[in-house]
Protein backbone atom coordinates (compact mmCIF):
# COMPACT_ATOMS: atom_id res chain seq x y z
CA UNK A 1 0.00 0.00 0.00
CA UNK A 2 2.97 2.24 0.48
CA UNK A 3 3.78 2.46 -2.52
CA UNK A 4 0.15 3.32 -4.36
CA UNK A 5 1.30 7.00 -4.30
CA UNK A 6 4.08 6.67 -5.83
CA UNK A 7 2.47 4.20 -9.10
CA UNK A 8 -0.37 6.89 -9.08
CA UNK A 9 1.99 9.93 -9.35
CA UNK A 10 4.24 8.02 -12.23
CA UNK A 11 0.56 6.95 -13.92
CA UNK A 12 -0.77 10.31 -14.20
CA UNK A 13 2.85 12.23 -15.36
CA UNK A 14 3.71 9.18 -17.74
CA UNK A 15 2.41 10.65 -20.71
CA UNK A 16 4.87 13.61 -20.63
CA UNK A 17 7.59 10.84 -21.03
CA UNK A 18 6.13 8.56 -23.82
CA UNK A 19 3.55 10.30 -25.92
CA UNK A 20 6.90 10.31 -28.32
CA UNK A 21 5.86 6.15 -29.74
CA UNK A 22 3.77 5.92 -32.10
CA UNK A 23 3.05 2.24 -31.68
CA UNK A 24 0.45 0.12 -29.09
CA UNK A 25 -0.83 -3.32 -28.20
CA UNK A 26 -4.31 -2.07 -29.50
CA UNK A 27 -5.88 -2.91 -33.25
CA UNK A 28 -8.39 -0.72 -35.59
CA UNK A 29 -11.82 -2.07 -34.54
CA UNK A 30 -11.05 -3.01 -30.51
CA UNK A 31 -13.53 -2.07 -27.94
CA UNK A 32 -12.67 -1.23 -24.32
CA UNK A 33 -14.67 -1.01 -21.48
CA UNK A 34 -13.85 1.60 -19.19
CA UNK A 35 -14.19 2.06 -14.97
CA UNK A 36 -13.18 4.53 -13.27
CA UNK A 37 -13.87 5.30 -9.33
CA UNK A 38 -12.67 8.90 -8.13
CA UNK A 39 -13.34 11.52 -5.29
CA UNK A 40 -16.55 12.70 -6.47
CA UNK A 41 -18.14 9.65 -8.50
CA UNK A 42 -17.47 7.23 -10.79
CA UNK A 43 -18.34 6.24 -14.23
CA UNK A 44 -18.66 3.69 -17.06
CA UNK A 45 -16.95 4.53 -20.67
CA UNK A 46 -16.70 3.03 -23.58
CA UNK A 47 -13.51 3.26 -26.17
CA UNK A 48 -13.75 2.34 -30.17
CA UNK A 49 -10.11 2.47 -31.00
CA UNK A 50 -9.73 4.21 -35.32
CA UNK A 51 -6.69 3.31 -35.42
CA UNK A 52 -3.75 1.27 -32.50
CA UNK A 53 -3.02 5.05 -31.38
CA UNK A 54 -6.41 6.86 -31.89
CA UNK A 55 -9.95 6.15 -30.28
CA UNK A 56 -13.54 7.78 -29.56
CA UNK A 57 -14.55 7.60 -26.47
CA UNK A 58 -18.08 7.36 -24.53
CA UNK A 59 -18.38 7.79 -20.69
CA UNK A 60 -21.89 8.32 -18.83
CA UNK A 61 -21.76 9.29 -15.32
CA UNK A 62 -24.89 9.05 -13.10
CA UNK A 63 -25.41 9.84 -9.29
CA UNK A 64 -28.14 10.86 -6.93
CA UNK A 65 -29.09 9.78 -3.19
CA UNK A 66 -32.70 10.42 -1.06
CA UNK A 67 -33.21 11.14 2.63
CA UNK A 68 -35.75 11.63 4.60
CA UNK A 69 -35.75 13.01 8.51
CA UNK A 70 -38.38 12.12 11.09
CA UNK A 71 -38.91 13.13 13.98
CA UNK A 72 -40.93 12.60 17.12
CA UNK A 73 -43.32 14.73 18.92
CA UNK A 74 -44.46 14.84 22.51
CA UNK A 75 -47.10 12.22 22.02
CA UNK A 76 -44.23 9.82 20.74
CA UNK A 77 -45.59 9.89 17.12
CA UNK A 78 -43.12 10.47 14.22
CA UNK A 79 -43.30 12.76 11.93
CA UNK A 80 -42.21 13.84 8.84
CA UNK A 81 -39.69 16.51 9.51
CA UNK A 82 -37.37 17.25 6.22
CA UNK A 83 -36.60 15.41 2.45
CA UNK A 84 -33.74 15.74 -0.16
CA UNK A 85 -33.16 14.03 -3.31
CA UNK A 86 -31.03 14.86 -6.10
CA UNK A 87 -29.70 13.20 -8.98
CA UNK A 88 -26.90 13.87 -12.14
CA UNK A 89 -26.83 11.93 -15.15
CA UNK A 90 -24.22 13.26 -17.42
CA UNK A 91 -22.10 12.00 -20.94
CA UNK A 92 -19.09 12.56 -22.25
CA UNK A 93 -17.73 12.04 -25.75
CA UNK A 94 -14.61 12.76 -27.03
CA UNK A 95 -11.30 11.54 -28.61
CA UNK A 96 -8.44 9.69 -27.23
CA UNK A 97 -4.56 9.57 -28.40
CA UNK A 98 -2.35 7.00 -27.04
CA UNK A 99 1.46 6.27 -26.93
CA UNK A 100 3.24 3.29 -26.48
CA UNK A 101 6.88 1.42 -26.55
CA UNK A 102 5.62 -0.99 -29.25
CA UNK A 103 2.70 -4.02 -29.75
CA UNK A 104 4.47 -5.27 -26.96
CA UNK A 105 4.22 -2.70 -24.41
CA UNK A 106 3.17 -3.50 -21.06
CA UNK A 107 2.47 0.48 -20.29
CA UNK A 108 0.53 3.15 -22.15
CA UNK A 109 0.02 6.55 -22.06
CA UNK A 110 -3.36 8.78 -23.27
CA UNK A 111 -5.21 11.91 -23.51
CA UNK A 112 -8.55 13.08 -24.47
CA UNK A 113 -10.47 15.62 -24.92
CA UNK A 114 -14.64 15.94 -26.16
CA UNK A 115 -17.34 17.41 -25.16
CA UNK A 116 -19.72 17.09 -22.05
CA UNK A 117 -23.90 17.18 -21.35
CA UNK A 118 -25.67 16.57 -18.21
CA UNK A 119 -29.03 17.03 -16.57
CA UNK A 120 -29.60 17.42 -12.92
CA UNK A 121 -32.35 17.33 -10.72
CA UNK A 122 -32.62 18.98 -6.51
CA UNK A 123 -35.88 18.57 -4.32
CA UNK A 124 -36.61 19.52 -0.74
CA UNK A 125 -39.22 19.34 1.46
CA UNK A 126 -40.71 19.81 5.15
CA UNK A 127 -43.74 21.08 6.86
CA UNK A 128 -43.15 24.72 5.64
CA UNK A 129 -42.94 23.83 1.58
CA UNK A 130 -41.24 22.93 -1.14
CA UNK A 131 -38.95 23.39 -4.08
CA UNK A 132 -37.48 21.75 -7.17
CA UNK A 133 -34.87 22.64 -9.34
CA UNK A 134 -34.30 21.30 -12.81
CA UNK A 135 -31.14 21.72 -14.72
CA UNK A 136 -28.77 21.19 -18.07
CA UNK A 137 -25.24 21.46 -18.10
CA UNK A 138 -22.42 21.55 -21.59
CA UNK A 139 -19.49 21.91 -21.69
CA UNK A 140 -15.60 20.50 -22.37
CA UNK A 141 -13.26 18.51 -20.36
CA UNK A 142 -9.96 17.10 -20.96
CA UNK A 143 -7.79 14.30 -19.57
CA UNK A 144 -4.50 12.62 -19.41
CA UNK A 145 -3.29 9.17 -17.73
CA UNK A 146 -2.04 5.82 -18.35
CA UNK A 147 -2.66 2.58 -18.40
CA UNK A 148 -0.43 -0.45 -16.85
CA UNK A 149 -2.17 -3.48 -18.51
CA UNK A 150 -1.88 -6.73 -16.35
CA UNK A 151 -2.58 -8.75 -19.46
CA UNK A 152 -3.24 -8.17 -23.44
CA UNK A 153 -7.52 -8.25 -21.68
CA UNK A 154 -7.59 -5.98 -18.84
CA UNK A 155 -5.50 -2.83 -17.56
CA UNK A 156 -5.81 -0.64 -14.35
CA UNK A 157 -3.79 2.96 -14.51
CA UNK A 158 -5.15 6.75 -13.13
CA UNK A 159 -6.54 9.73 -14.77
CA UNK A 160 -6.39 13.31 -14.65
CA UNK A 161 -9.63 15.33 -15.74
CA UNK A 162 -10.16 18.92 -15.74
CA UNK A 163 -13.63 19.91 -17.22
CA UNK A 164 -15.19 23.66 -18.27
CA UNK A 165 -19.13 23.63 -18.35
CA UNK A 166 -21.94 26.04 -17.97
CA UNK A 167 -25.20 25.27 -16.15
CA UNK A 168 -28.13 26.86 -16.43
CA UNK A 169 -31.52 26.15 -13.72
CA UNK A 170 -35.30 26.32 -13.51
CA UNK A 171 -36.54 26.09 -10.23
CA UNK A 172 -40.01 26.29 -8.13
CA UNK A 173 -40.93 27.37 -4.48
CA UNK A 174 -43.79 26.81 -2.50
CA UNK A 175 -42.98 30.44 -1.15
CA UNK A 176 -40.97 32.11 -3.78
CA UNK A 177 -42.57 31.13 -7.13
CA UNK A 178 -40.51 29.91 -9.61
CA UNK A 179 -37.04 30.81 -10.52
CA UNK A 180 -34.01 30.83 -12.96
CA UNK A 181 -30.44 30.86 -12.42
CA UNK A 182 -26.99 30.35 -14.18
CA UNK A 183 -23.56 28.98 -13.64
CA UNK A 184 -19.97 28.56 -15.46
CA UNK A 185 -17.82 26.47 -13.60
CA UNK A 186 -15.43 23.60 -13.57
CA UNK A 187 -12.72 21.44 -11.69
CA UNK A 188 -8.80 21.97 -12.63
CA UNK A 189 -7.75 18.47 -12.58
CA UNK A 190 -9.62 15.60 -10.54
CA UNK A 191 -7.76 12.08 -10.08
CA UNK A 192 -9.49 8.36 -10.52
CA UNK A 193 -8.43 4.81 -10.19
CA UNK A 194 -9.32 3.46 -13.68
CA UNK A 195 -9.93 -0.34 -14.93
CA UNK A 196 -10.32 -1.18 -18.44
CA UNK A 197 -11.56 -4.61 -20.08
CA UNK A 198 -10.48 -4.84 -24.06
CA UNK A 199 -12.38 -7.15 -26.36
Amino acid sequence: MKCLPTVFAALVLLPVTVFGQDSTPFHKGQWAAQFQAGTAFGSLGFIKFRSPTRALVLDLRLGGAHSEELTTDSSGANRFAHLNSNAFAQVRFGWRRYSGDGTAAKVVSHYSFGALAGFNHFATRDPTGSSQTNGWTAGAFADVGGTYLLTSRFGIGALATASLSYQNSLGKSSLSGRYRDWSIGGSAASASLVATLYF
